[in-house]
């Protein structure tokens, strides 16, 4: 009977031959589980989202931010769980947004997450929240807010008149928002900082997936973004800073064990084979 044999063969045999689809399972299971059974692990706040934190809590009841959804479906995953924070925690605070998307997929991602975050809080559309919708015309929208909200969107997303909004009546530039909000998937954020903050002097903050917050660090390292969330990690931090347990907190729990296993399989996988290549040369 050879070494080939499944009876004979050796620990470190067995795992350099292990069938692919086990390792497909675990990873499942190790995804899963937490989702279902969340774990609770430990989340340090960065500088970077405890700045962005301080940026909304700094700001008077009654004021009103500007929010962009700067993304669309495919970086729902990542950045809902950002969004959803964020809107649960200026109701909270008795602030009231006005939003609006660059993208023309963005009204789809951003209707469910203001109703829930309303519902939730109990807050009144043209009231505490208003939805201008979608420009093509990305850089144009954000240079001609800076002159007039009413002239950019004549009328909300729903076709209403904006001077039909309570909201409405109070701002009408970014002379009377104290602060942006930009989260996005692509280099929008970037965009925001230097059409809104650099002509206007509007004070931002934003949220990026994980690959576009390294394009963030030199504005925020120049103060012309006073705090940003990368990724889902950055969501989960704002979660911890805020007392919200949302679903960044356990997709943080379950990219944490996937991470772990992987790490754990390359580590046994090594050990396997150093064994067999000991065991062979012996």
């Amino acid at each position: 009977m050879g070494s080939d044999d499944p009876v004979t063969r050796s620990w470190a045999d067995r795992i350099l031959v292990l069938d692919r689809r086990w390792i497909y399972l675990a990873v499942a299971v190790a995804v899963i589980l937490p989702l279902l059974f969340p774990l609770g692990l430990a989340i340090r706040p960065s500088k970077e989202a405890i700045a962005f934190r301080d940026a909304i809590a700094q700001l008077e009841p009654g004021s009103v931010i500007l929010f962009s959804f700067d993304y669309e479906a495919d970086t729902r995953a990542e950045l809902d769980p950002m969004s959803e924070a964020i809107w649960n925690e200026c109701f909270r605070r008795g602030l009231r947004v006005v939003a609006l998307t660059n993208y023309p997929g963005g009204p789809g991602v951003a209707e469910p997450i203001m109703r829930g975050a309303a519902e939730r809080q109990g807050k009144a559309y043209g009231v505490d929240y208003v939805f201008l919708g979608f420009n093509p015309d990305w850089s144009g929208t954000m240079l001609r807010l800076g002159e007039s909200f009413k002239a950019t969107f004549p009328r909300d997303h729903s076709g209403r008149p904006l001077e039909q909004l309570p909201l409405m009546r109070e701002v009408d530039s970014y002379q009377n928002t104290p602060l942006l909000v930009s989260i996005a998937s692509s280099q929008l954020a970037e965009y925001w900082t230097i059409w809104a903050g650099g002509r206007f002097g509007q004070k931002i903050i934003c949220g990026t997936t994980a690959i576009q917050a390294v394009g963030i660090y030199p504005y925020y390292q120049t103060g012309q973004v006073l705090g940003f969330l990368g990724g889902l990690k950055g969501a989960a931090e704002y979660e911890r800073l805020t007392a919200q347990t949302g679903a960044a907190t356990t997709g943080m729990d379950a990219q944490t064990t996937a991470h772990a296993l992987i790490a754990a399989l390359v580590v046994l996988g090594n050990i396997a084979y150093w064994s067999q290549r000991r065991a062979r040369s012996g």
